[in-house]
């Protein structure tokens, strides 16, 4: 049986941990043939196939350009942006089931129909991410075509590991729903808004459940590994802070921001005698953790801090590093999560509502408000309010406690309501 697994994942170790730890689980099924969205990632899996596909979205091309034409590969591009009632109306009538077959979806024999592509698969699952929102719309408007078209020819539909939201505009809300109630299961990885957004969908009981993100899949690296790495940038256990700057569209850290976040990290830094490492988790060109270290650094006249770069590096590597620091404080949901499911005190720093949402989501799923910080809440006091999270020791006990439970969580719940679930639905071999 083939099943198409979709993702968000690109030039991310995060978003990498979590199709990684999915797709290992799902190649245990018997009988099931995985073929994975492509994405320019390392690879691991030999045996799963990649396929590359792109879904026409309303809100990139022109609405004079009929769907026909883009199947039959006679538009080329350089079109304008559609209207906004334009991109609603496509919403809605997608979100009553009315046009997903007829979608265009581009793949490498040309432009095809949606509905007729969907014929070659017989089950549909989606990776954990954070990008069925109104930041990132072309995801949102691809994962919910996609659904649609399966659910129109029956075939079973499986998320997992999910944050859902922020939803700003109607027509999203709208369609978003509408995906959500056409899936067999929705896991999703924040016990906040997620699970919100899926009671206010009307999902039933049982169609739905909070379980983490799918990196807790992942385990860190072997302490050869790790050591190996530390010996690199002459680091010792428990002798660093771990620091994470993310300055993107979407993250909303403003020049002011980054002076008041360096501020703090050189007084912390000076309070605990401790150096500063910043350790990435998206190197994508757009938005990459190593070009904001720069900048950071460019804050931090008289502090040296160290960036963790080059080849060599992954998920379950840079997981283990972050095992090793002291503390960790930076905007990335991965940074933070790889460190907390460590059992180390991470501090989620936060600005505008995409990031309000992973910050606040981490701090109620690890027991703890001070976990989650706004960006503009840095001020004077900011390092001593950190430093007193890192020398909690009731509440690292508590962290590692937590992360030990949560890994053993995620692996049976995800056994339960994703592996079993497919078995049950026609996967299961002889």
């Amino acid at each position: 049986m083939k099943i198409l697994v979709d993702h968000g994942a690109y030039a991310n170790f995060g978003d990498l941990a979590m199709l990684d730890a999915a797709v290992d689980r799902l190649r245990r099924i018997g009988r099931a043939q995985l073929y994975v969205c492509d994405a320019p990632l390392d690879w691991r899996w030999p045996d799963v196939a990649r396929v590359h596909y792109s879904v026409f979205a309303p809100g990139s091309l022109v609405n004079r350009i009929t769907g026909a034409e883009l199947i039959q590969g006679q538009v080329v591009g350089g079109l304008p942006r559609v209207s906004n009632a334009w991109r609603s109306l496509m919403h809605t009538l997608l979100a009553v089931g009315a046009t997903a077959h007829l979608v265009p979806i581009r793949t490498s024999t040309g432009w095809r129909a949606l509905g007729q592509w969907c014929k070659e698969y017989d089950a549909l699952f989606i990776a954990g991410s954070g990008d069925m929102n109104d930041f990132f719309p072309e995801a949102l408007w691809r994962c919910c075509a996609l659904i649609h078209a399966f659910a129109g020819q029956g075939k079973p539909i499986l998320l997992s590991g999910q944050q859902l939201g922020p939803l700003q505009h109607v027509a999203s809300r709208r369609l978003m729903r509408s995906a959500l109630r056409r899936a067999n299961f929705v896991g999703v990885r924040e016990p906040t808004e997620s699970l919100r957004i899926c009671r206010d969908s009307g999902l039933a009981n049982g169609q739905f459940a909070m379980y983490g993100d799918d990196s807790l899949g992942i385990a860190p690296a072997g302490s050869r590994e790790v050591d190996a790495l530390m010996r690199e940038y002459q680091l010792s256990p428990r002798g660093f802070l771990a620091v994470n700057l993310r300055i993107a569209t979407y993250s909303k850290v403003s020049p002011e921001a980054v002076h008041a976040f360096a501020e703090a990290l050189g007084e912390l830094a000076g309070r605990l005698g401790l150096e500063l490492v910043a350790v990435p988790v998206s190197t994508d060109e757009g938005d990459s953790d190593i070009e904001a270290a720069r900048s950071l650094a460019g804050e931090l006249p008289g502090v040296r801090m160290k960036v963790i770069r080059g080849r060599g590096l992954s998920p379950s590597l840079l997981k283990g590093l972050l095992g090793q620091a002291l503390g960790a404080v930076g905007v990335s949901y991965h940074f933070n999560t790889f460190a907390l499911s460590q059992g180390v005190p991470s501090v989620a720093l936060y600005s505008g509502a995409y990031y309000k949402q992973k910050a606040k989501g981490l701090a109620a799923l690890w027991g703890d408000p001070r976990l989650a910080m706004p960006v503009e809440a840095l001020g004077a006091d900011t390092a001593q309010r950190i430093q007193a999270v890192f020398q909690d020791a009731a509440l690292r006990e508590h962290l590692q406690n937590r992360a030990a439970q949560a890994a053993r969580d995620w692996e049976s719940m995800f056994a339960a309501n994703i592996i079993q679930r497919l078995e049950e639905l026609g996967l299961k071999s002889p």
